[in-house]
């Protein structure tokens, strides 16, 4: 059985302030070029780590393209739903969502949580579970979004998981969770998107872990300028082979981002990290995302969980809210 992953397309009708190409334009040809990456090398099945859309609520006319070419190919496409396809944070809306009608549809499968597919390849069992990023999956100390249990009857076990998995510290504030972390899972594969620049792979202890990067180069940094997305085609036959594909479509980083502007940034990262430092000296909170202050404050004020719940939901209310009313897709 053959298997392709690729992850974090963000598709988006806005083109990304460091982008100096039609972004929406030069990402459909990327995608297309996976579809006959799949095509030309007998893939039976596509697999997506989340964050198709930039966000929940895009413009039916952006996602069409998407599904042509799902419906053009004929291969089936199961995903997780990343934190760009869900208001709030909060895997429960995605009933009101693109990827959830696109779920609906049958055009592309969610894989929910708990959920246990099957797939036969020769005379072994696959099994393939994934998970949705939610509210604090990588704060929790068991890391339940992450490891998993393969059934006695399966042969190799893939798990899918939309979260900031590395493997090593990140920066102080970011919530994340190693590989050493999660080394007990039961997982022969575990696959990730979120992180954009990806890790590759790691085999650890005859278990994969890998995180391509993804498909979008987005920012200005190094790291991106020199990157170049990839996709993975996981070969399951009497042993498991990972073949690292390097998109041709994808433009060289210096011809698509804008560097002009990064001295500019760099002042405006000296002064937000300085006026971080004077809130850190006062408030004592890690970061300025919404809801991690909201984790900090239940810590600091003994809030029980389900307050904590009910400020997210009416955030992600907030959002979706704000987002019919100021739409700026283009269409």
């Amino acid at each position: 059985m053959r298997i392709l992953f690729f992850t974090d397309t963000h598709i988006r009708g806005t083109n990304p302030q460091n982008r100096t190409d039609n972004f929406l334009e030069t990402l459909y040809q990327k995608i297309r070029e996976v579809f006959d990456i799949a095509q030309k090398n007998n893939v039976d099945v596509l697999l997506h780590g989340g964050d198709i859309f930039d966000r929940p609520d895009i413009a039916p006319s952006l996602a069409r393209e998407f599904v042509l070419l799902i419906n053009k190919y004929s291969l089936p496409v199961y995903a997780v739903a990343g934190n760009h396809d869900i208001y709030g944070q909060n895997p429960l809306t995605l009933n009101r969502t693109m990827l959830g009608l696109l779920d609906g549809a049958d055009v592309v499968k969610l894989i929910k949580p708990g959920e246990k597919l099957y797939f036969m390849a020769d005379d072994k069992k696959i099994q393939l579970t994934g998970q949705h990023y939610y509210y604090g999956i990588d704060a929790d100390d068991e890391k339940k979004g992450y490891i998993i249990k393969k059934d006695p009857g399966s042969d190799i076990a893939i798990h899918m998981v939309h979260g900031m998995l590395l493997e090593k510290p990140f920066f102080e504030g970011m919530a994340y969770t190693l590989i050493d972390n999660i080394l007990e899972t039961e997982a022969d594969i575990t696959l990730s998107g979120h992180y954009h620049t990806g890790f590759g792979t790691k085999c650890i202890n005859e278990k994969y872990f890998i995180n391509p990067g993804s498909l979008v180069r987005i920012n200005n940094s190094l790291n991106e300028l020199l990157r170049i997305p990839k996709v993975i085609i996981l070969d399951i036959e009497d042993e498991i082979k990972v073949q690292e594909v390097y998109l041709k479509s994808a433009m060289p980083g210096e011809d698509v981002l804008d560097r002009s502007k990064v001295e500019a940034l760099a002042f405006r990262d000296k002064k937000l990290s300085e006026f971080i430092q004077s809130v850190y000296s006062t408030g004592q909170y890690d970061t300025f995302d919404i809801n991690r202050i909201i984790e900090q404050i239940s810590k600091q004020e003994n809030l029980k969980d389900e307050v904590v719940q009910e400020a997210l939901k009416r955030i992600g209310r907030a959002q979706e809210l704000l987002g019919s009313e100021s739409n700026l897709e283009v269409n």
